[in-house]
Protein backbone atom coordinates (compact mmCIF):
# COMPACT_ATOMS: atom_id res chain seq x y z
CA UNK A 1 0.00 0.00 0.00
CA UNK A 2 1.27 3.42 -0.82
CA UNK A 3 4.16 3.97 1.58
CA UNK A 4 2.21 2.05 4.19
CA UNK A 5 3.12 -1.40 3.02
CA UNK A 6 6.74 -2.51 2.65
CA UNK A 7 6.79 -3.01 -1.09
CA UNK A 8 9.07 -6.04 -1.37
CA UNK A 9 7.23 -7.25 -4.44
CA UNK A 10 7.99 -4.04 -6.35
CA UNK A 11 11.71 -4.63 -5.78
CA UNK A 12 11.31 -7.98 -7.54
CA UNK A 13 9.67 -6.18 -10.44
CA UNK A 14 12.82 -4.12 -10.96
CA UNK A 15 14.94 -7.12 -11.84
CA UNK A 16 12.60 -9.05 -14.13
CA UNK A 17 14.22 -10.13 -17.38
CA UNK A 18 12.49 -9.87 -20.77
CA UNK A 19 13.37 -10.78 -24.34
CA UNK A 20 13.55 -8.51 -27.35
CA UNK A 21 10.80 -8.74 -29.97
CA UNK A 22 9.85 -6.54 -32.93
CA UNK A 23 11.26 -3.22 -34.10
CA UNK A 24 10.07 0.01 -32.49
CA UNK A 25 10.10 3.71 -33.20
CA UNK A 26 13.25 5.51 -32.13
CA UNK A 27 13.61 8.69 -30.10
CA UNK A 28 16.71 10.67 -29.20
CA UNK A 29 17.25 12.39 -25.85
CA UNK A 30 18.51 15.92 -26.60
CA UNK A 31 20.31 16.35 -23.28
CA UNK A 32 20.96 13.00 -21.59
CA UNK A 33 22.88 14.54 -18.70
CA UNK A 34 19.62 16.12 -17.56
CA UNK A 35 17.47 13.02 -18.02
CA UNK A 36 14.94 12.55 -15.21
CA UNK A 37 12.09 10.22 -14.37
CA UNK A 38 8.99 11.05 -16.37
CA UNK A 39 6.89 12.12 -13.40
CA UNK A 40 8.13 13.22 -9.95
CA UNK A 41 6.56 11.45 -6.97
CA UNK A 42 3.44 13.09 -5.62
CA UNK A 43 3.65 14.77 -2.23
CA UNK A 44 2.78 12.87 0.90
CA UNK A 45 0.18 14.35 3.26
CA UNK A 46 1.16 16.25 6.37
CA UNK A 47 0.95 14.13 9.50
CA UNK A 48 -1.97 14.64 11.85
CA UNK A 49 -1.42 16.50 15.14
CA UNK A 50 0.03 14.56 18.06
CA UNK A 51 -2.55 13.21 20.51
CA UNK A 52 -2.75 15.56 23.49
CA UNK A 53 -1.35 13.94 26.61
CA UNK A 54 -4.62 14.69 28.39
CA UNK A 55 -6.40 12.28 26.00
CA UNK A 56 -3.92 9.42 26.37
CA UNK A 57 -6.02 7.57 28.94
CA UNK A 58 -9.08 7.58 26.69
CA UNK A 59 -7.12 6.19 23.73
CA UNK A 60 -4.73 3.98 25.70
CA UNK A 61 -5.92 0.88 23.83
CA UNK A 62 -4.06 1.97 20.70
CA UNK A 63 -0.60 0.43 20.30
CA UNK A 64 2.32 0.61 17.91
CA UNK A 65 2.79 -2.84 16.41
CA UNK A 66 6.16 -4.37 15.61
CA UNK A 67 5.13 -7.85 14.51
CA UNK A 68 6.22 -7.90 10.89
CA UNK A 69 6.15 -4.19 10.09
CA UNK A 70 5.72 -0.72 11.56
CA UNK A 71 1.97 -0.57 12.10
CA UNK A 72 -0.75 0.38 14.56
CA UNK A 73 -3.26 -1.83 16.36
CA UNK A 74 -6.02 -1.75 18.98
CA UNK A 75 -6.58 -3.85 22.09
CA UNK A 76 -9.90 -5.66 21.59
CA UNK A 77 -12.49 -5.70 24.37
CA UNK A 78 -13.62 -9.33 24.33
CA UNK A 79 -15.61 -8.88 27.54
CA UNK A 80 -13.60 -11.60 29.34
CA UNK A 81 -10.87 -10.13 31.62
CA UNK A 82 -9.49 -13.60 32.41
CA UNK A 83 -9.14 -14.44 28.72
CA UNK A 84 -6.24 -13.72 26.35
CA UNK A 85 -5.44 -10.18 25.22
CA UNK A 86 -5.78 -9.68 21.47
CA UNK A 87 -4.82 -6.79 19.21
CA UNK A 88 -6.59 -5.99 15.93
CA UNK A 89 -4.41 -4.85 13.02
CA UNK A 90 -3.94 -5.49 9.29
CA UNK A 91 -2.96 -8.81 7.78
CA UNK A 92 -0.18 -7.12 5.84
CA UNK A 93 1.30 -6.00 9.17
CA UNK A 94 1.85 -9.59 10.31
CA UNK A 95 3.39 -11.35 7.33
CA UNK A 96 0.60 -11.69 4.79
CA UNK A 97 2.57 -9.82 2.14
CA UNK A 98 4.60 -13.00 1.76
CA UNK A 99 1.65 -15.40 1.88
CA UNK A 100 -0.90 -16.37 -0.73
CA UNK A 101 -3.40 -13.64 -1.58
CA UNK A 102 -6.16 -16.25 -1.19
CA UNK A 103 -4.90 -17.90 2.00
CA UNK A 104 -5.78 -17.58 5.67
CA UNK A 105 -3.48 -18.27 8.64
CA UNK A 106 -4.62 -19.32 12.10
CA UNK A 107 -3.01 -20.31 15.42
CA UNK A 108 0.56 -19.68 14.28
CA UNK A 109 3.31 -19.02 16.83
CA UNK A 110 4.40 -15.44 16.19
CA UNK A 111 6.83 -12.75 17.32
CA UNK A 112 7.12 -9.01 17.98
CA UNK A 113 5.47 -6.71 20.47
CA UNK A 114 2.76 -4.14 21.06
CA UNK A 115 3.78 -0.84 22.67
CA UNK A 116 1.07 1.15 24.48
CA UNK A 117 1.02 4.76 25.77
CA UNK A 118 3.34 5.99 22.98
CA UNK A 119 2.25 9.62 23.16
CA UNK A 120 4.19 12.85 22.83
CA UNK A 121 5.57 13.69 26.25
CA UNK A 122 5.26 10.09 27.46
CA UNK A 123 7.96 8.20 25.55
CA UNK A 124 9.79 7.28 28.77
CA UNK A 125 6.67 5.62 30.19
CA UNK A 126 5.43 3.30 27.45
CA UNK A 127 4.28 -0.24 28.17
CA UNK A 128 5.42 -3.09 25.90
CA UNK A 129 3.83 -6.55 25.73
CA UNK A 130 5.23 -9.44 23.63
CA UNK A 131 3.24 -10.98 20.78
CA UNK A 132 3.06 -14.78 21.10
CA UNK A 133 0.54 -15.94 18.48
CA UNK A 134 -0.96 -14.99 15.19
CA UNK A 135 -4.52 -16.02 15.98
CA UNK A 136 -5.80 -15.06 12.52
CA UNK A 137 -4.47 -13.31 9.45
CA UNK A 138 -5.50 -12.90 5.83
CA UNK A 139 -5.50 -10.56 2.87
CA UNK A 140 -8.24 -12.58 1.18
CA UNK A 141 -11.31 -10.30 0.83
CA UNK A 142 -10.23 -8.46 3.99
CA UNK A 143 -6.87 -7.14 5.22
CA UNK A 144 -7.19 -8.30 8.81
CA UNK A 145 -4.84 -9.68 11.44
CA UNK A 146 -5.50 -10.62 15.08
CA UNK A 147 -2.49 -11.24 17.34
CA UNK A 148 -2.52 -12.67 20.85
CA UNK A 149 -0.33 -10.99 23.45
CA UNK A 150 1.53 -12.59 26.34
CA UNK A 151 -0.99 -11.33 28.90
CA UNK A 152 -4.64 -11.56 29.83
CA UNK A 153 -7.06 -8.79 29.02
CA UNK A 154 -7.46 -8.13 32.75
CA UNK A 155 -3.71 -7.72 33.26
CA UNK A 156 -3.60 -5.03 30.60
CA UNK A 157 -6.62 -3.29 32.06
CA UNK A 158 -4.89 -3.25 35.46
CA UNK A 159 -1.90 -1.62 33.73
CA UNK A 160 -4.16 1.17 32.51
CA UNK A 161 -4.79 -0.03 28.96
CA UNK A 162 -8.43 0.44 27.99
CA UNK A 163 -9.69 -2.09 25.41
CA UNK A 164 -12.30 -1.10 22.85
CA UNK A 165 -15.19 -3.24 21.54
CA UNK A 166 -15.61 -3.89 17.82
CA UNK A 167 -18.79 -2.62 16.17
CA UNK A 168 -21.32 -5.35 15.47
CA UNK A 169 -22.85 -3.58 12.46
CA UNK A 170 -21.57 -1.27 9.75
CA UNK A 171 -21.68 2.48 10.42
CA UNK A 172 -23.53 4.76 8.04
CA UNK A 173 -21.77 6.39 5.13
CA UNK A 174 -20.93 9.98 5.98
CA UNK A 175 -20.41 9.15 9.66
CA UNK A 176 -17.85 11.13 11.63
CA UNK A 177 -15.03 9.02 13.09
CA UNK A 178 -11.68 9.54 14.81
CA UNK A 179 -8.45 7.94 13.62
CA UNK A 180 -5.62 7.28 16.08
CA UNK A 181 -2.41 6.02 14.49
CA UNK A 182 1.36 6.06 14.83
CA UNK A 183 2.77 7.05 11.41
CA UNK A 184 6.53 6.71 10.98
CA UNK A 185 7.45 7.49 7.37
CA UNK A 186 10.08 10.25 7.02
CA UNK A 187 9.80 11.00 10.76
CA UNK A 188 12.46 10.75 13.46
CA UNK A 189 11.85 8.00 16.01
CA UNK A 190 10.97 10.53 18.72
CA UNK A 191 8.19 11.71 16.39
CA UNK A 192 6.69 8.20 16.26
CA UNK A 193 3.81 9.07 18.54
CA UNK A 194 0.05 8.63 18.58
CA UNK A 195 -1.66 11.12 16.29
CA UNK A 196 -5.31 12.04 16.13
CA UNK A 197 -7.30 12.88 13.04
CA UNK A 198 -10.97 13.71 12.51
CA UNK A 199 -12.43 11.85 9.52
CA UNK A 200 -15.59 11.30 7.55
CA UNK A 201 -16.50 7.94 6.07
CA UNK A 202 -17.31 7.93 2.38
CA UNK A 203 -18.74 4.82 0.72
CA UNK A 204 -17.84 1.15 0.87
CA UNK A 205 -15.98 -0.29 -2.09
CA UNK A 206 -14.37 -3.39 -3.46
CA UNK A 207 -10.67 -2.58 -3.81
CA UNK A 208 -7.84 -3.98 -5.94
CA UNK A 209 -4.20 -3.49 -5.06
CA UNK A 210 -1.51 -5.63 -6.67
CA UNK A 211 -2.83 -9.23 -6.34
CA UNK A 212 -5.18 -8.50 -3.44
CA UNK A 213 -8.94 -8.08 -3.69
CA UNK A 214 -10.74 -6.59 -0.68
CA UNK A 215 -14.43 -6.03 -0.05
CA UNK A 216 -16.40 -3.62 2.13
CA UNK A 217 -13.58 -1.08 2.34
CA UNK A 218 -14.49 2.43 3.49
CA UNK A 219 -13.11 5.39 1.58
CA UNK A 220 -12.29 8.23 3.98
CA UNK A 221 -10.53 11.55 4.35
CA UNK A 222 -8.43 10.76 7.43
CA UNK A 223 -5.42 13.09 7.53
CA UNK A 224 -1.76 12.10 7.51
CA UNK A 225 -2.10 8.48 6.37
CA UNK A 226 1.41 7.21 5.63
CA UNK A 227 3.56 4.20 6.55
CA UNK A 228 2.86 3.23 10.16
CA UNK A 229 -0.82 4.17 9.86
CA UNK A 230 -1.73 0.66 8.72
CA UNK A 231 -4.05 -1.06 11.17
CA UNK A 232 -4.90 2.19 12.92
CA UNK A 233 -8.49 2.22 14.18
CA UNK A 234 -11.38 4.43 13.15
CA UNK A 235 -13.44 5.02 16.28
CA UNK A 236 -16.95 6.19 16.82
CA UNK A 237 -16.78 8.14 20.07
CA UNK A 238 -19.13 8.79 22.95
CA UNK A 239 -20.37 12.16 24.20
CA UNK A 240 -17.14 12.69 26.14
CA UNK A 241 -15.00 12.03 23.04
CA UNK A 242 -13.75 8.64 24.25
CA UNK A 243 -13.73 5.66 21.85
CA UNK A 244 -17.02 3.77 21.99
CA UNK A 245 -16.29 1.16 19.31
CA UNK A 246 -13.94 0.32 16.44
CA UNK A 247 -15.78 0.59 13.12
CA UNK A 248 -12.89 0.17 10.65
CA UNK A 249 -9.10 0.23 10.39
CA UNK A 250 -6.84 1.94 7.89
CA UNK A 251 -5.18 -0.41 5.41
CA UNK A 252 -4.12 1.57 2.33
CA UNK A 253 -4.08 4.97 0.63
CA UNK A 254 -3.60 6.56 -2.77
CA UNK A 255 -1.88 9.58 -1.21
CA UNK A 256 1.64 9.99 -2.57
CA UNK A 257 0.79 8.85 -6.09
CA UNK A 258 -1.29 10.04 -9.02
CA UNK A 259 -2.90 8.82 -12.21
CA UNK A 260 -0.13 10.53 -14.18
CA UNK A 261 2.43 8.23 -12.58
CA UNK A 262 0.73 5.20 -14.11
CA UNK A 263 0.53 1.70 -12.69
CA UNK A 264 -2.98 2.02 -11.30
CA UNK A 265 -3.93 -0.92 -9.07
CA UNK A 266 -0.32 -2.01 -8.68
CA UNK A 267 1.29 -2.11 -5.27
CA UNK A 268 0.91 1.25 -3.49
CA UNK A 269 -1.75 2.34 -6.02
CA UNK A 270 -5.16 1.02 -4.86
CA UNK A 271 -8.19 1.12 -7.18
CA UNK A 272 -11.91 1.13 -6.54
CA UNK A 273 -14.09 -1.43 -8.32
CA UNK A 274 -17.58 -0.28 -9.24
CA UNK A 275 -20.58 -2.61 -9.46
CA UNK A 276 -20.26 -2.76 -13.26
CA UNK A 277 -16.59 -3.74 -13.07
CA UNK A 278 -15.15 -0.30 -13.79
CA UNK A 279 -11.76 0.03 -12.09
CA UNK A 280 -10.55 3.51 -11.09
CA UNK A 281 -7.74 4.92 -9.01
CA UNK A 282 -9.02 7.88 -6.97
CA UNK A 283 -6.26 10.25 -5.91
CA UNK A 284 -5.68 11.49 -2.34
CA UNK A 285 -8.05 8.97 -0.80
CA UNK A 286 -7.43 6.61 2.08
CA UNK A 287 -9.22 3.35 2.75
CA UNK A 288 -10.24 1.54 5.92
CA UNK A 289 -11.11 -2.13 6.12
CA UNK A 290 -14.50 -3.00 7.58
CA UNK A 291 -14.36 -4.81 10.94
CA UNK A 292 -18.11 -5.12 11.62
CA UNK A 293 -18.98 -8.29 13.49
CA UNK A 294 -15.41 -9.42 14.28
CA UNK A 295 -16.25 -9.12 17.98
CA UNK A 296 -18.36 -12.26 17.52
CA UNK A 297 -15.17 -14.21 16.77
CA UNK A 298 -14.34 -14.42 20.50
CA UNK A 299 -15.89 -16.99 22.82
CA UNK A 300 -18.19 -15.25 25.30
CA UNK A 301 -17.07 -17.53 28.15
CA UNK A 302 -13.31 -17.84 27.59
CA UNK A 303 -12.55 -14.79 25.47
CA UNK A 304 -10.56 -16.99 23.08
CA UNK A 305 -10.54 -16.38 19.32
CA UNK A 306 -12.72 -18.82 17.40
CA UNK A 307 -13.81 -19.08 13.77
CA UNK A 308 -17.34 -19.99 14.85
CA UNK A 309 -20.42 -19.76 12.66
CA UNK A 310 -21.05 -16.27 14.05
CA UNK A 311 -17.59 -15.04 13.03
CA UNK A 312 -17.70 -13.12 9.71
CA UNK A 313 -13.99 -13.52 8.92
CA UNK A 314 -13.31 -15.49 5.72
CA UNK A 315 -11.43 -18.77 5.55
CA UNK A 316 -9.87 -20.54 2.57
CA UNK A 317 -10.14 -24.12 1.40
CA UNK A 318 -8.19 -23.49 -1.82
CA UNK A 319 -5.41 -21.02 -2.54
CA UNK A 320 -2.44 -20.44 -4.84
CA UNK A 321 1.27 -20.80 -4.30
CA UNK A 322 1.90 -18.53 -7.30
CA UNK A 323 0.17 -17.07 -10.34
CA UNK A 324 -1.98 -14.25 -11.61
CA UNK A 325 -0.64 -10.92 -12.79
CA UNK A 326 -0.55 -8.70 -15.85
CA UNK A 327 -0.31 -10.10 -19.40
CA UNK A 328 -0.96 -9.05 -22.99
CA UNK A 329 -3.77 -11.54 -23.53
CA UNK A 330 -4.05 -15.06 -24.87
CA UNK A 331 -1.02 -17.08 -23.78
CA UNK A 332 1.59 -14.41 -24.53
CA UNK A 333 4.38 -14.45 -21.91
CA UNK A 334 4.71 -11.42 -19.65
CA UNK A 335 7.88 -9.53 -18.71
CA UNK A 336 9.06 -12.44 -16.55
CA UNK A 337 8.65 -14.79 -19.53
CA UNK A 338 5.75 -16.65 -17.90
CA UNK A 339 2.50 -17.52 -19.66
CA UNK A 340 -0.68 -16.90 -17.61
CA UNK A 341 -0.81 -19.43 -14.80
CA UNK A 342 -1.97 -20.23 -11.28
CA UNK A 343 -0.78 -23.04 -9.02
CA UNK A 344 -3.51 -24.29 -6.66
CA UNK A 345 -3.23 -26.13 -3.35
CA UNK A 346 -5.58 -26.85 -0.47
CA UNK A 347 -5.81 -28.37 2.97
CA UNK A 348 -6.95 -31.78 1.65
CA UNK A 349 -6.84 -33.76 -1.58
CA UNK A 350 -10.07 -33.06 -3.42
CA UNK A 351 -11.55 -32.16 -6.78
CA UNK A 352 -11.69 -28.44 -7.62
CA UNK A 353 -13.30 -26.54 -10.46
CA UNK A 354 -12.03 -23.35 -12.06
CA UNK A 355 -13.37 -20.68 -14.38
CA UNK A 356 -11.95 -17.48 -15.90
CA UNK A 357 -14.53 -14.68 -15.79
CA UNK A 358 -14.66 -10.85 -16.00
CA UNK A 359 -13.98 -9.10 -12.70
CA UNK A 360 -17.49 -7.69 -12.32
CA UNK A 361 -18.00 -6.36 -8.79
CA UNK A 362 -15.31 -8.70 -7.46
CA UNK A 363 -17.66 -11.19 -5.81
CA UNK A 364 -18.23 -13.58 -8.70
CA UNK A 365 -15.98 -16.39 -7.42
CA UNK A 366 -18.35 -17.21 -4.54
CA UNK A 367 -21.32 -17.62 -6.92
CA UNK A 368 -22.08 -21.28 -7.79
CA UNK A 369 -23.25 -20.18 -11.26
CA UNK A 370 -19.65 -19.21 -12.09
CA UNK A 371 -18.69 -22.87 -12.18
CA UNK A 372 -21.42 -24.20 -14.47
CA UNK A 373 -19.68 -26.33 -17.12
CA UNK A 374 -16.31 -25.53 -15.51
CA UNK A 375 -13.41 -27.96 -15.96
CA UNK A 376 -12.09 -29.76 -12.89
CA UNK A 377 -8.76 -31.03 -11.59
CA UNK A 378 -7.33 -32.77 -8.55
CA UNK A 379 -6.24 -30.46 -5.77
CA UNK A 380 -2.90 -31.15 -4.09
CA UNK A 381 -2.33 -30.72 -0.37
CA UNK A 382 -0.29 -27.65 0.52
CA UNK A 383 3.28 -28.38 1.59
CA UNK A 384 5.98 -26.32 3.23
CA UNK A 385 6.71 -22.87 1.82
CA UNK A 386 9.79 -24.09 -0.05
CA UNK A 387 8.06 -27.06 -1.70
CA UNK A 388 7.02 -26.66 -5.32
CA UNK A 389 3.62 -28.28 -5.02
CA UNK A 390 0.26 -27.59 -6.53
CA UNK A 391 -1.99 -28.17 -9.54
CA UNK A 392 -1.12 -25.94 -12.46
CA UNK A 393 -3.85 -24.14 -14.42
CA UNK A 394 -2.87 -22.07 -17.48
CA UNK A 395 -5.87 -20.00 -18.61
CA UNK A 396 -6.14 -18.46 -22.05
CA UNK A 397 -6.81 -14.79 -21.39
CA UNK A 398 -9.13 -12.66 -23.53
CA UNK A 399 -7.59 -10.23 -26.01
CA UNK A 400 -9.70 -7.41 -24.58
CA UNK A 401 -7.96 -5.13 -22.10
CA UNK A 402 -9.44 -5.30 -18.63
CA UNK A 403 -9.55 -7.21 -15.35
CA UNK A 404 -10.43 -10.86 -14.91
CA UNK A 405 -10.65 -13.41 -12.13
CA UNK A 406 -9.58 -17.03 -12.30
CA UNK A 407 -12.06 -18.48 -9.83
CA UNK A 408 -11.42 -21.85 -8.16
CA UNK A 409 -13.67 -23.73 -5.74
CA UNK A 410 -12.73 -26.73 -3.60
CA UNK A 411 -15.69 -29.10 -3.81
CA UNK A 412 -18.77 -27.02 -3.00
CA UNK A 413 -17.10 -24.60 -0.54
CA UNK A 414 -18.08 -21.47 -2.47
CA UNK A 415 -17.44 -19.19 0.51
CA UNK A 416 -13.83 -20.44 0.58
CA UNK A 417 -13.20 -20.03 -3.17
CA UNK A 418 -10.03 -18.45 -4.53
CA UNK A 419 -10.06 -15.29 -6.65
CA UNK A 420 -6.84 -14.95 -8.70
CA UNK A 421 -6.51 -11.55 -10.38
CA UNK A 422 -5.39 -11.21 -14.01
CA UNK A 423 -5.10 -7.99 -15.98
CA UNK A 424 -4.93 -7.85 -19.76
CA UNK A 425 -2.79 -4.86 -20.76
CA UNK A 426 -1.88 -4.23 -24.40
CA UNK A 427 -0.87 -0.58 -23.96
CA UNK A 428 2.84 0.35 -24.19
CA UNK A 429 4.43 2.03 -21.14
CA UNK A 430 3.24 5.58 -20.64
CA UNK A 431 6.81 6.71 -19.86
CA UNK A 432 9.70 6.84 -22.31
CA UNK A 433 12.71 4.72 -21.52
CA UNK A 434 15.39 7.01 -20.14
CA UNK A 435 18.57 7.14 -18.10
CA UNK A 436 20.77 9.64 -16.27
CA UNK A 437 24.50 10.10 -16.83
CA UNK A 438 26.83 10.65 -13.88
CA UNK A 439 30.30 11.87 -14.87
CA UNK A 440 33.16 10.79 -12.58
CA UNK A 441 36.33 12.75 -11.76
CA UNK A 442 38.40 10.51 -14.04
CA UNK A 443 36.00 11.08 -16.94
CA UNK A 444 34.18 7.76 -16.64
CA UNK A 445 30.37 7.80 -16.85
CA UNK A 446 27.86 5.83 -14.83
CA UNK A 447 24.58 5.24 -16.67
CA UNK A 448 21.55 4.97 -14.38
CA UNK A 449 18.49 3.62 -16.25
CA UNK A 450 15.15 4.80 -14.89
CA UNK A 451 12.93 2.02 -13.57
CA UNK A 452 9.32 2.81 -12.75
CA UNK A 453 7.44 -0.44 -12.16
CA UNK A 454 5.01 -1.58 -13.29
CA UNK A 455 5.20 0.81 -16.27
CA UNK A 456 8.96 0.36 -16.70
CA UNK A 457 9.62 -2.97 -15.01
CA UNK A 458 12.79 -3.90 -16.86
CA UNK A 459 15.26 -2.30 -19.25
CA UNK A 460 16.97 -3.67 -22.34
CA UNK A 461 19.89 -1.82 -23.90
CA UNK A 462 22.81 -1.82 -26.30
CA UNK A 463 26.05 0.12 -25.72
CA UNK A 464 29.06 0.64 -27.97
CA UNK A 465 31.48 3.13 -29.52
CA UNK A 466 29.92 5.92 -31.50
CA UNK A 467 29.06 4.84 -35.04
CA UNK A 468 29.01 1.11 -34.23
CA UNK A 469 25.60 0.80 -32.58
CA UNK A 470 22.43 0.14 -34.57
CA UNK A 471 19.58 1.23 -32.30
CA UNK A 472 17.05 -0.24 -34.73
CA UNK A 473 18.44 -3.75 -34.23
CA UNK A 474 16.62 -4.54 -30.99
CA UNK A 475 17.57 -8.22 -31.25
CA UNK A 476 21.05 -7.13 -30.19
CA UNK A 477 19.79 -5.51 -26.98
CA UNK A 478 20.57 -7.18 -23.66
CA UNK A 479 18.80 -7.15 -20.31
CA UNK A 480 19.97 -4.61 -17.75
CA UNK A 481 20.57 -6.89 -14.77
CA UNK A 482 21.97 -4.10 -12.57
CA UNK A 483 20.88 -0.58 -11.73
CA UNK A 484 23.83 1.03 -13.50
CA UNK A 485 26.33 0.56 -16.35
CA UNK A 486 29.92 1.86 -16.23
CA UNK A 487 31.58 3.41 -19.30
CA UNK A 488 35.34 4.02 -19.28
CA UNK A 489 36.81 7.19 -20.92
CA UNK A 490 38.67 5.04 -23.45
CA UNK A 491 35.31 3.75 -24.72
CA UNK A 492 33.95 7.23 -25.51
CA UNK A 493 32.34 8.79 -27.43
CA UNK A 494 29.69 6.10 -27.12
CA UNK A 495 26.07 5.45 -27.93
CA UNK A 496 23.62 3.94 -25.44
CA UNK A 497 20.19 2.87 -26.64
CA UNK A 498 17.47 1.43 -24.43
CA UNK A 499 13.82 0.49 -24.27
CA UNK A 500 11.61 -0.44 -21.35
CA UNK A 501 9.04 -3.15 -20.82
CA UNK A 502 6.04 -2.98 -18.52
CA UNK A 503 4.82 -5.84 -16.34
CA UNK A 504 2.81 -7.31 -19.21
CA UNK A 505 5.80 -7.21 -21.57
CA UNK A 506 4.65 -4.25 -23.69
CA UNK A 507 7.58 -2.26 -25.04
CA UNK A 508 8.37 1.44 -25.07
CA UNK A 509 10.03 3.14 -28.05
CA UNK A 510 13.83 3.09 -28.17
CA UNK A 511 15.64 6.08 -26.71
CA UNK A 512 19.16 6.95 -27.92
CA UNK A 513 21.59 8.65 -25.55
CA UNK A 514 24.94 9.89 -26.88
CA UNK A 515 27.84 9.91 -24.41
CA UNK A 516 30.53 12.44 -25.38
CA UNK A 517 34.19 11.99 -24.59
CA UNK A 518 35.42 13.79 -21.46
Amino acid sequence: MRRILAAAASVTALVLVATGCTDMDQETSPDPSLAETAEPPSALPDVAPALPLAELEAFSGVATMNAGGNCTGTLIDTGVPTGPAYVLTNGHCVGDIGRSAQGTTTALEWFGDAEFFRAEGNLENTYTVPVVELAYSTMRLTDTGIVRLDATLGELEQAGVNPVPIADAEPAGGASVVNIGVPVQDLMDYQWVMRKGACTLGEQHTLIEFHWLWQNVWSNDCPGIIQGSSGSPLFQTDAAGAPAQIVAMINTTSWGTSQAEGGACAINRPCQVDADGTVTMVEETSYAQSVAGIGRCFDSATGEFSLSDDCPLPTSSIWTTSGGGTFQGGTTPNVSERVPWANFVGATVNTFRYSLVPLGDGGVCTDPATYAQAPSATLEVAGEAWEDKGTLVEPVLPDTEGWYLLCAVNGDDYAGAASVIFQVDETPPIFPADASLERQDDGAVIIHPHFNPPEISTIRYVLGPEGTVDCDDTDAFQSSLTFFTWVEPADMPATYCLFGLDAAGNRSPVTQIDIPAP
